[in-house]
Protein backbone atom coordinates (compact mmCIF):
# COMPACT_ATOMS: atom_id res chain seq x y z
CA UNK A 1 0.00 0.00 0.00
CA UNK A 2 2.84 2.33 0.84
CA UNK A 3 4.36 1.78 -2.59
CA UNK A 4 1.05 2.54 -4.32
CA UNK A 5 0.68 5.72 -2.28
CA UNK A 6 4.19 6.83 -3.16
CA UNK A 7 3.53 6.25 -6.85
CA UNK A 8 0.25 8.15 -6.64
CA UNK A 9 1.94 11.09 -4.90
CA UNK A 10 4.89 11.18 -7.30
CA UNK A 11 3.28 13.55 -9.86
CA UNK A 12 2.25 15.97 -7.10
CA UNK A 13 5.68 15.84 -5.51
CA UNK A 14 7.32 16.47 -8.87
CA UNK A 15 4.97 19.38 -9.59
CA UNK A 16 5.70 20.95 -6.21
CA UNK A 17 9.46 20.63 -6.76
CA UNK A 18 9.14 22.21 -10.20
CA UNK A 19 7.03 25.05 -8.80
CA UNK A 20 9.49 25.62 -5.97
CA UNK A 21 12.39 25.74 -8.40
CA UNK A 22 10.59 28.14 -10.75
CA UNK A 23 9.46 30.35 -7.87
CA UNK A 24 12.99 30.45 -6.44
CA UNK A 25 14.35 31.50 -9.83
CA UNK A 26 11.68 34.21 -10.11
CA UNK A 27 12.57 35.49 -6.64
CA UNK A 28 16.18 35.81 -7.74
CA UNK A 29 15.55 37.44 -11.11
CA UNK A 30 12.47 39.57 -10.30
CA UNK A 31 12.04 39.68 -6.52
CA UNK A 32 9.65 42.62 -6.21
CA UNK A 33 7.40 41.56 -9.11
CA UNK A 34 7.27 37.96 -7.84
CA UNK A 35 6.36 39.00 -4.30
CA UNK A 36 3.82 41.52 -5.58
CA UNK A 37 2.02 39.04 -7.85
CA UNK A 38 1.97 36.49 -5.01
CA UNK A 39 0.47 39.06 -2.65
CA UNK A 40 -2.09 40.06 -5.28
CA UNK A 41 -3.34 36.49 -5.73
CA UNK A 42 -3.53 35.84 -2.00
CA UNK A 43 -5.28 39.14 -1.27
CA UNK A 44 -7.85 38.40 -3.98
CA UNK A 45 -8.53 34.94 -2.55
CA UNK A 46 -8.78 36.42 0.95
CA UNK A 47 -11.36 39.01 -0.06
CA UNK A 48 -13.37 36.44 -2.02
CA UNK A 49 -13.38 34.20 1.06
CA UNK A 50 -14.36 37.13 3.27
CA UNK A 51 -17.35 37.91 1.04
CA UNK A 52 -18.48 34.30 1.09
CA UNK A 53 -18.36 34.36 4.89
CA UNK A 54 -20.20 37.68 5.07
CA UNK A 55 -22.92 36.51 2.68
CA UNK A 56 -23.37 33.09 4.26
CA UNK A 57 -25.81 34.46 6.84
CA UNK A 58 -28.12 35.89 4.17
CA UNK A 59 -31.50 34.22 3.80
CA UNK A 60 -31.51 34.82 0.02
CA UNK A 61 -29.67 32.37 -2.21
CA UNK A 62 -28.77 35.13 -4.69
CA UNK A 63 -27.16 37.18 -1.91
CA UNK A 64 -25.21 34.16 -0.69
CA UNK A 65 -23.66 33.69 -4.14
CA UNK A 66 -23.13 37.37 -4.89
CA UNK A 67 -19.53 38.54 -5.19
CA UNK A 68 -18.45 42.17 -5.42
CA UNK A 69 -15.68 41.73 -7.98
CA UNK A 70 -14.71 45.41 -7.79
CA UNK A 71 -13.92 44.92 -4.12
CA UNK A 72 -11.92 41.76 -4.86
CA UNK A 73 -9.95 43.43 -7.65
CA UNK A 74 -9.26 46.37 -5.34
CA UNK A 75 -7.83 43.97 -2.76
CA UNK A 76 -5.68 42.38 -5.47
CA UNK A 77 -4.37 45.80 -6.45
CA UNK A 78 -3.48 46.54 -2.82
CA UNK A 79 -1.41 43.36 -2.77
CA UNK A 80 0.17 44.06 -6.16
CA UNK A 81 0.91 47.77 -5.87
CA UNK A 82 1.38 48.25 -2.14
CA UNK A 83 1.86 45.17 0.04
CA UNK A 84 4.25 43.30 -2.25
CA UNK A 85 6.68 46.19 -2.81
CA UNK A 86 6.25 47.51 0.75
CA UNK A 87 6.90 44.10 2.32
CA UNK A 88 9.99 43.66 0.14
CA UNK A 89 11.35 47.05 1.24
CA UNK A 90 10.39 46.42 4.87
CA UNK A 91 12.21 43.09 5.18
CA UNK A 92 15.24 44.36 3.28
CA UNK A 93 15.44 47.30 5.70
CA UNK A 94 14.72 45.36 8.88
CA UNK A 95 17.47 42.81 8.14
CA UNK A 96 19.89 45.59 7.34
CA UNK A 97 19.11 47.47 10.58
CA UNK A 98 18.79 44.33 12.74
CA UNK A 99 20.87 41.62 11.05
CA UNK A 100 21.13 39.39 14.12
CA UNK A 101 19.22 36.14 14.64
CA UNK A 102 19.19 36.13 18.43
CA UNK A 103 15.95 36.07 20.42
CA UNK A 104 16.38 39.75 21.31
CA UNK A 105 16.87 40.71 17.64
CA UNK A 106 13.85 38.61 16.64
CA UNK A 107 11.67 40.27 19.28
CA UNK A 108 12.86 43.71 18.15
CA UNK A 109 11.93 42.95 14.54
CA UNK A 110 8.51 41.68 15.62
CA UNK A 111 7.90 44.76 17.79
CA UNK A 112 8.83 47.14 14.97
CA UNK A 113 6.47 45.31 12.63
CA UNK A 114 3.61 45.75 15.09
CA UNK A 115 4.39 49.42 15.68
CA UNK A 116 5.16 50.55 12.13
CA UNK A 117 4.46 48.22 9.21
CA UNK A 118 1.23 46.65 10.47
CA UNK A 119 -0.67 49.84 11.34
CA UNK A 120 0.47 51.67 8.18
CA UNK A 121 -0.70 48.77 5.98
CA UNK A 122 -4.05 48.63 7.79
CA UNK A 123 -4.59 52.36 7.20
CA UNK A 124 -3.84 51.96 3.48
CA UNK A 125 -6.22 49.00 3.32
CA UNK A 126 -8.98 51.08 4.92
CA UNK A 127 -8.37 53.92 2.44
CA UNK A 128 -8.61 51.69 -0.62
CA UNK A 129 -11.78 50.08 0.74
CA UNK A 130 -13.39 53.49 1.08
CA UNK A 131 -12.21 54.47 -2.39
CA UNK A 132 -13.70 51.43 -4.09
CA UNK A 133 -17.02 52.04 -2.32
CA UNK A 134 -16.99 55.70 -3.46
CA UNK A 135 -17.09 57.06 0.08
CA UNK A 136 -13.50 58.16 0.58
CA UNK A 137 -12.80 61.54 2.13
CA UNK A 138 -10.07 62.46 4.58
CA UNK A 139 -12.75 62.79 7.24
CA UNK A 140 -14.25 59.34 6.54
CA UNK A 141 -10.75 57.81 6.42
CA UNK A 142 -9.77 59.33 9.75
CA UNK A 143 -13.08 58.21 11.23
CA UNK A 144 -12.50 54.66 9.94
CA UNK A 145 -9.00 54.63 11.42
CA UNK A 146 -10.23 55.97 14.74
CA UNK A 147 -13.05 53.44 14.91
CA UNK A 148 -11.44 50.27 13.56
CA UNK A 149 -7.64 50.55 13.75
CA UNK A 150 -7.35 49.99 17.55
CA UNK A 151 -9.43 46.81 17.37
CA UNK A 152 -7.60 45.51 14.29
CA UNK A 153 -4.23 46.27 15.89
CA UNK A 154 -5.23 44.51 19.11
CA UNK A 155 -6.44 41.48 17.14
CA UNK A 156 -3.15 41.46 15.27
CA UNK A 157 -1.27 41.13 18.54
CA UNK A 158 -2.76 37.66 18.87
CA UNK A 159 -1.59 36.63 15.40
CA UNK A 160 1.36 38.50 13.90
CA UNK A 161 3.91 38.25 16.74
CA UNK A 162 3.73 34.45 16.44
CA UNK A 163 4.10 34.67 12.66
CA UNK A 164 7.09 37.00 13.12
CA UNK A 165 8.76 34.72 15.66
CA UNK A 166 8.48 31.75 13.29
CA UNK A 167 9.52 33.69 10.19
CA UNK A 168 12.51 35.48 11.74
CA UNK A 169 13.83 32.43 13.58
CA UNK A 170 13.07 29.53 11.21
CA UNK A 171 12.46 30.81 7.65
CA UNK A 172 15.32 31.86 5.32
CA UNK A 173 15.13 35.62 4.78
CA UNK A 174 14.41 35.40 1.03
CA UNK A 175 11.39 33.16 1.72
CA UNK A 176 9.92 35.24 4.55
CA UNK A 177 7.68 37.39 2.30
CA UNK A 178 6.17 34.21 0.78
CA UNK A 179 5.58 32.73 4.24
CA UNK A 180 4.04 35.99 5.43
CA UNK A 181 1.86 36.14 2.31
CA UNK A 182 0.40 32.73 3.10
CA UNK A 183 -0.17 33.73 6.72
CA UNK A 184 -1.78 36.96 5.55
CA UNK A 185 -4.44 34.92 3.74
CA UNK A 186 -6.19 34.36 7.07
CA UNK A 187 -5.47 37.85 8.35
CA UNK A 188 -6.66 39.60 5.19
CA UNK A 189 -9.99 37.74 5.37
CA UNK A 190 -10.49 39.35 8.78
CA UNK A 191 -9.16 42.74 7.66
CA UNK A 192 -11.35 42.77 4.55
CA UNK A 193 -14.42 42.12 6.68
CA UNK A 194 -13.44 44.93 9.05
CA UNK A 195 -12.60 47.35 6.23
CA UNK A 196 -15.93 46.72 4.48
CA UNK A 197 -18.08 46.49 7.61
CA UNK A 198 -19.93 49.72 6.98
CA UNK A 199 -20.48 49.04 3.29
CA UNK A 200 -21.81 45.56 3.99
CA UNK A 201 -24.43 46.99 6.27
CA UNK A 202 -25.29 49.73 3.84
CA UNK A 203 -24.01 52.47 6.14
CA UNK A 204 -22.82 55.70 4.58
Amino acid sequence: EGGVGAVAMAPLSSALRSFGSAYSSALTSRPILTKSVTASVIFGLSDYSAQRIENSSSAEDDAKNKVDWTRTITSMLVGLLYFGPAAHAWYETIFRVLPGTSLVSTLQKAALGQMLFGPSFTCVFFATSLMQSGSFTLRSWMAKIKTDLPGAWAAGLGFWPFVDLVSYSLIPSRWIPLFVNFCSFVWTIYLSMVANRGEAKGDP
